[in-house]
């Protein structure tokens, strides 16, 4: 029995006396008759078929299959004429200021216009909606493309908004389990296991506690996981008693190791100053000392960046499941600082600003209450 191709394999084959080329992309069968079954045209398949894994790879496979079947591409009448995908990449990044090749969302959706093919102001609707996306994300590349769009009627380039009149799909707003705040006693259980190495293994080189200081001001902060990983020294103020959230250190498209990661402001660009509190001066202030203010506040135990997916994955998905806590994403920890923040009276105004987001946020987002009350209002 033969082994299945890889995706996006070419097979080779012979077919009645000819060479065919097939292969699977994007869920679709394709298949190519090529010359006479020959050593000499076998050769020039083969190449061919190497071509399109190639293409497949990139992501700029040609739909038509006119490339593969060596039919020369049709003359611009206009030379200087963009791809619909040639100005979108204009679009995000001199009206947008952002980088298709650094940015999430727009890479995804820069990377579902190559999947289109053509697109025009006829079937861009239709592409959109033969997508299966849950309806977050729907809404969200549809926000993109009718922003995109708007400018492509504003510069001329095309004589319509064909996604003006297109509503959003309604989705019910579900709490995400993984990010539910943890309460007072999961909290005090959590960082002592991992200031004691409780559920470190003895034969490990690197130990739990070394994260404690880690763990300890994200559950104290509620900063988002990247801003603690590229919280520099120079940002702690021991004199003034301040920390200054203005940056982070992202993940990118290429991962999450300490390599990979990008300096960026904060996820919406705001600049926040957070009380140094005696509990955090205990624990922050020896890890600066004599310490260059570029330096990071928090490294791993190889004196890198924090790699939040290993710290996940390897320690605090372990330390839960020991402690009979429900699996939380480390992310639950900004989510369990805003809900104590608003059960504990803060406005949710203040709680906004603590946590670099605007006060609709804070509700939407941190009203778990932690305490249910005893008791209701008299009437």
């Amino acid at each position: 029995m033969g082994q299945k191709n890889f995706k996006g394999a070419v097979s080779v084959t012979n077919a009645d006396g000819r060479i065919r080329l097939r292969w699977r992309y994007s869920g679709q069968r394709y298949s190519i008759n090529l010359s006479a079954y020959s050593r000499q045209h076998l050769q020039q398949a083969k190449k061919t078929a190497l071509e399109i894994e190639q293409d497949i790879a990139k992501e700029d496979f040609d739909f038509t299959l006119s490339r593969y079947k060596g039919i020369p591409e049709p003359v611009r009448e206009t030379p200087s004429e963009k791809s619909f995908v040639e100005y979108f990449e204009e679009w995000t990044s001199v009206y947008k200021q952002m980088d298709c090749d650094k940015h999430t969302n727009y890479n995804a959706v820069r990377n579902m216009l190559r999947k289109w093919g053509k697109v025009n102001p006829s079937n861009i609707h239709l592409k959109l909606n033969k997508e299966t996306f849950c309806a977050g994300t729907y809404n969200r590349r549809l926000t993109m493309l009718k922003g995109f769009v708007k400018w492509l009627v504003k510069a001329k380039i095309w004589q319509y908004n064909a996604l003006e009149d297109i509503n959003p799909k309604r989705s019910k707003k579900v709490r995400q389990a993984k990010r539910r705040p943890f309460n007072e006693n999961e909290i005090s259980r959590i960082l002592e296991a991992v200031k004691n190495d409780t559920f470190c293994p003895v034969s490990s080189v690197h130990k739990h506690s070394h994260y404690y200081p880690f763990l300890y001001f994200i559950f104290k902060t509620g900063v988002r996981n990247a801003e603690a990983i590229g919280l520099r020294v120079g940002s702690i103020n021991a004199k003034a008693k301040t920390i200054t959230i203005k940056e982070a250190l992202a993940r990118s498209l290429k991962g999450t190791s300490s390599s990979q990661r990008i300096r960026k402001e904060t996820k919406n660009g705001k600049e926040r100053v957070l009380p140094l509190t005696d509990d955090l001066a205990l624990i922050l202030l020896p890890l600066i000392a004599d310490t260059e203010p570029e330096r990071l506040v928090f490294l791993s135990p190889n004196g890198v960046a924090i790699d939040d997916h290993n710290f996940q994955r390897r320690i605090f998905k372990r330390v839960l499941e020991k402690l009979n806590i429900e699996e939380r994403v480390l992310y639950a920890c900004r989510h369990t600082f805003g809900s104590r923040c608003i059960d504990a009276g803060i406005t949710p105004v203040m709680t906004a600003f603590l946590m670099g987001n605007n006060p609709e946020t804070a509700l939407r987002n941190y009203t778990h209450q932690l305490n249910i009350p005893k008791d209701l209002p008299s009437l």
